[in-house]
């Protein structure tokens, strides 16, 4: 904004959205659920980059440009979405979000956007229009903040744009200034579960809540209109309802960006932004590649879980695949299209197939220079399986593992299996390296390779006692493996409700395993299970321990005793 007095009127309109947001605890102060679950209480979760670009394109339109730097996410159980309940926002990073909400309103008022945007305006932008003003911030506010937009809202929303018009004389900047105000408020910046009075000593989601987890859990993006009527319709409340709406959403082609945002977080894609490999070592590896491979993974996901709807255990397994001609450099495989992918069926005989032998995995877990065996051990250990694996203790000696040069032991088998001669690594080492060895045909970028160093790569390993040979067969295993389908069911559980692992839910998830065994381990059951789950949306009010004061005002006195 030019005008210098605008400032005190932004900092107005982000108090206004900051008013719902801090009244939530005062809520939480009505009796607890009286449903035999346990229920958390309610939450606020900071929306993560991908929700907040995807709310803007949903809002407005994918035209929209969103440009500019975001709060890092903080993952906690190896989920993002977990961390969001825990992730605050910065002084600068509030200054980015500001930043940011400023340049998408310009773009949502400019002069070539207003009417595909704006349900109204003056004649004249000198004049104020209140009544105009009211329905754009009815609308947006609804829309934005997830929620109902009270007439108290609306009427403050409207006064203080009047106030920015008075300010700069032009009503396309007041608005500008309104649209701002509302994508930098925390309401806007989190989910804030709002709740209200259910049953006798029980708390509810709001229908709007109810919508909002939905929308962010299937979509990973705000509701769209049909659900925000479902919502005040009072629909959501009913299961007929609600399971209405989940199927709708379940069909829609948004489910394609709610999968794909559950294993990006899953399987911690988002290490492919800061991703590096030694240029020296792998001059074909650059960041288009980076790119591509984050993207085939998705792609690879999106055709067998939702087009041929295959159980998730064929991820392990499955030959088919899509590449892109840069892509097809690491994969050695001849790629028609010059731009865009290409599916790619790999023979039966080959080492290639399976979510393992992507790109994606190999060369996101093994360090610049070099493949890792450990790394990737890891990853399948605790992303896949869900199994803790305990950090290398301090001091240890990497050089004869680091060596990749080392005339006596010139493949990595070999230099592990030195390695674990020293008693502090041969623990970890035997619970992590015998999968990673299997994978060891694949160099740090993923590309296909028979030898190191002159010397053939022997990559038989073993998965809790169970031998396999190569990729192929730890793929196999994997997939017969019953940590596999149970860690995906755990993690999303947690996921959709950005909770970390509690005592209370173990029935609930042991509900989930056992219907995603029924229906073979299909991905859209399982998100249909999970969505209408009355766990999904349970919430009880947040038991607090009196302070001393408290206690000793509670106990009778001397004289209350006597009498």
């Amino acid at each position: 904004m030019k005008a210098t007095g605008i400032a005190a009127i932004a900092a107005g309109i982000a108090v206004l959205g900051a008013g719902a947001y801090f009244t939530v605890p005062q809520m939480l102060q009505e009796g607890a659920s009286s449903a035999d679950y346990e229920a958390p209480p309610p939450q606020m979760r900071r929306i993560t980059e991908a929700q907040y670009r995807n709310t803007i394109a949903d809002v407005f339109s994918p035209d929209i440009s969103v440009v500019g730097r975001f709060e890092p996410d903080v993952r906690l159980e190896g989920l993002a979405a977990v961390g969001s309940t825990s992730a605050s926002i910065s002084s600068s990073g509030y200054e980015q979000y500001y930043a940011l909400a400023g340049r998408i309103a310009d773009q949502v008022v400019s002069e070539e956007n207003w009417q595909a945007f704006m349900p109204c305006g003056p004649a004249d932008p000198a004049t104020f229009d209140e009544a105009c003003t009211q329905e754009i911030v009815g609308l947006y506010g609804e829309k934005l903040f997830r929620r109902q937009m009270t007439e108290a809202d609306i009427d403050d929303w409207t006064a203080v744009t009047a106030a920015a018009h008075e300010e700069l004389g032009h009503y396309r900047e007041a608005v500008e200034l309104a649209i701002e105000g509302m994508l930098s408020s925390p309401e806007f910046l989190f989910l804030v579960d709002s709740v209200e009075s259910g049953k006798p000593g029980s708390l509810e989601l709001t229908s709007h809540s109810k919508a909002a987890r939905l929308s962010y859990f299937l979509w990973n993006s705000a509701p769209d209109a049909e659900l925000l009527r479902a919502a005040e319709a009072g629909e959501l409340d009913t299961r007929k309802g609600l399971a209405a709406q989940v199927d709708r959403m379940i069909a829609s082609d948004h489910i394609d960006q709610g999968v794909n945002a559950f294993f990006e977080d899953f399987m911690h894609l988002d290490g492919f932004e800061t991703l590096e490999k030694d240029k020296l070592i792998y001059t074909a590896f650059n960041r288009a590649i980076a790119g591509d491979a984050r993207e085939q993974v998705l792609k690879f996901i999106d055709y067998h879980l939702l087009e041929r709807e295959a159980p998730y255990t064929d991820l392990f397994t499955a030959k088919e695949t899509f590449v892109t001609r840069p892509l097809g450099m690491i994969y050695q495989v001849p790629v028609r299209k010059t731009e865009g992918w290409e599916k790619i069926t790999f023979d039966e005989d080959d080492p290639r197939g399976g979510l393992l032998s992507h790109v994606g995995f190999t060369a996101l877990h093994s360090h610049p220079g070099r493949s890792s065996a450990t790394l990737r051990g890891i990853a399948v250990r605790q992303q896949l399986l869900c199994q803790s694996v305990a950090p290398a203790p301090a001091a240890v000696n990497f050089t004869v593992v680091q060596e990749t040069d080392n005339p006596d032991f010139k493949t990595a088998r070999a230099r592990l299996t030195q390695h674990r001669t020293d008693d502090a690594c041969k623990s970890c080492h035997e619970f992590i390296d015998p999968i990673g060895l299997a994978m060891e045909k694949f160099d740090g970028v993923g590309r296909l390779r028979m030898t190191e160093n002159g010397e053939v790569i022997d990559v038989s390993g073993s998965i809790d006692s169970i031998d396999f040979v190569g990729i192929d067969g730890l793929g196999e295993t994997l997939s017969e493996h019953p940590a596999t389908t149970a860690c995906l069911v755990e993690k999303m559980q947690k996921y959709a409700t950005g909770r970390p692992a509690r005592r209370e839910d173990t029935a609930w998830v042991n509900r989930l395993n056992a219907r995603f065994e029924k229906t073979d381990h299909r991905i859209k059951p399982l998100l249909r299970e999970i969505a209408l789950s009355p766990e999904f949306f349970a919430v009880a009010a947040e038991q607090t321990e009196p302070d001393a004061d408290q206690e000793q005002a509670s106990k009778p006195s001397k004289t209350e005793k006597k009498s």
